[in-house]
């Protein structure tokens, strides 16, 4: 039995719980001669057994005169606070310390003893919860996590019987026989169930995974080479035509595939699609991305930060910032350079202003007299007349003074602001949007 996929240059920390599989993945390594530390959790979730397993690796450590790192952790508090499962909060606990471990160290890689076993029963699980094809990769050797597992085409018998040949000690985690978690019970009940009629079962699911993950390499590629051809990129968003995805085969599957990394499920995908049917102005939300209807096009964008949406501008205010743009202000004495067609640059009468000015986002409501007409105009009407998409509206912003809007920024200005002939003083103001935003 070897470690595969190790590199004697390469530093490792190493996830040591105490159970058999990661003791002899530890002897290994330290057999092997390899540069590493070894890092343990102590979830705090079997009481004294927990905090004999953690003495007991520690143990191990010094009898090695290898480096130690612990962590204790309130799982129970932090997945109810989370609200996660406690399995659930489990990992995200253990692989944030183990990262910070290997960061701290500046270390290259985290060794997880993960086998062929727990290979088997994840692919079982993500098949039977429902998964796409990379799903059905299994457990990667290596990930972007700086996560690796070196001992992962070992079965549990193999690590069994080299823990027997080398009189390797290891602690019994009781919660292994308790099957409360799904796991668990895949593991006691349903692959033993399904060797009793497929005896090799698990050297045929392992033969699988490798013929998914290879076939799920040539899956990917054709993916980005289609995503290339249907995705526009303007700014920080992405338009899709709708005409071009309505011609598309197995759009539900490949429109899964790109909109996985902007945080949608499968379902919220099948939700999309149906926006192809849909009006303007329909989406659909993940936690982080919004894909919007919005006439021929369905467009992928990030969901509006929470900004501050009310800002004061003093009559010696030159310049105010937001996240997006920022508005530059200035006296003028002449009424020349009035930059006529430029919707980023208005001048106005400067003795019509009434200070503090306000600077905010539109709402519902909000109506102002566009330049050149005597009628007033809600802003909600010009932003669909000048077809702004429904996440582009949510950046419009307004200049007001004395409750009356000045300016629509990049839009319109208000009459009742225009210069004329009586006019002694302009105030010049620039709107200026900053790199790649809305």
């Amino acid at each position: 039995m070897k470690l595969q996929h190790i590199a004697p240059d390469k530093k490792y920390v190493l996830a040591v719980s105490g159970g058999i599989d990661s003791m002899v993945m530890a002897h290994l390594f330290l057999h092997a001669r390899l540069h590493f530390h070894v890092a343990h959790c102590n979830f705090n979730l079997r009481g004294d057994e927990s905090v004999e397993d953690a003495s007991f690796v520690a143990r191990w450590c010094e009898h090695h005169h290898i480096q130690f790192h612990r962590m204790d952790f309130d799982t129970v508090a932090y997945a109810e606070e989370h609200k996660l499962s406690v399995q659930e909060a489990a990992r995200a606990l253990r692989y944030t310390f183990f990262d910070s471990v290997r960061q701290s160290e500046s270390f290259d890689w985290i060794a997880t003893a993960h086998n062929s076993d727990d290979q088997v029963e994840t692919l079982l699980f993500q098949f039977l919860r429902g998964t796409g094809i990379q799903g059905l990769c299994g457990i990667p050797v290596f990930n972007d996590r700086h996560i690796m597992r070196p001992i992962l085409h070992c079965s549990r018998e193999d690590i069994k019987a080299y823990a027997t040949e080398h009189s390797i000690q290891y602690r019994e985690d009781s919660s292994n026989a308790k099957q409360v978690y799904t796991r668990n019970k895949m593991r006691l009940t349903v692959i033993p169930m399904l060797e009793t009629m497929f005896p090799n079962v698990k050297q045929t699911l392992l033969q699988n995974q490798q013929r998914f993950d290879q076939t799920n390499q040539i899956f990917q590629q054709q993916i980005e080479r289609t995503r290339c051809k249907i995705m526009t990129s303007r700014g920080k968003d992405f338009y899709f035509s709708v005409l071009q995805l309505m011609h598309l085969p197995a759009l539900p599957t490949l429109m899964g595939e790109i909109l996985k990394p902007y945080g949608f499920s499968f379902e919220q995908v099948a939700q999309v699609l149906h926006l192809l049917e849909s009006q303007s102005g329909a989406f659909v939300e993940s936690h982080s991305h919004r894909v919007i209807r919005h006439r021929q096009h369905l467009i992928l964008t990030t969901k509006q930060k929470e900004l501050a949406d009310f800002l004061l501008v003093q009559k010696n205010d030159h310049r105010i910032d937001t996240e997006d743009f920022h508005v530059t202000l200035h006296l003028q004495k002449n009424k020349e350079h009035l930059h006529e067609g430029n919707p980023l640059y208005i001048v106005v009468d400067s003795e019509e202003l009434q200070y503090p000015l306000q600077l905010r986002k539109w709402k519902q409501g909000d109506y102002f007299y566009p330049l050149g007409f005597n009628k007033k105009k809600k802003v909600a009407r010009l932003l669909i007349d000048e077809k702004i998409p429904l996440h582009e509206k949510e950046h419009c912003w307004v200049l007001v003074s004395d409750q009356k809007i000045v300016w629509v920024l990049g839009l319109r200005m208000d009459h009742r602001f225009r210069v004329k002939p009586t006019t002694r003083e302009t105030m010049h103001i620039e709107m200026t949007r900053h790199t790649s935003t809305h």
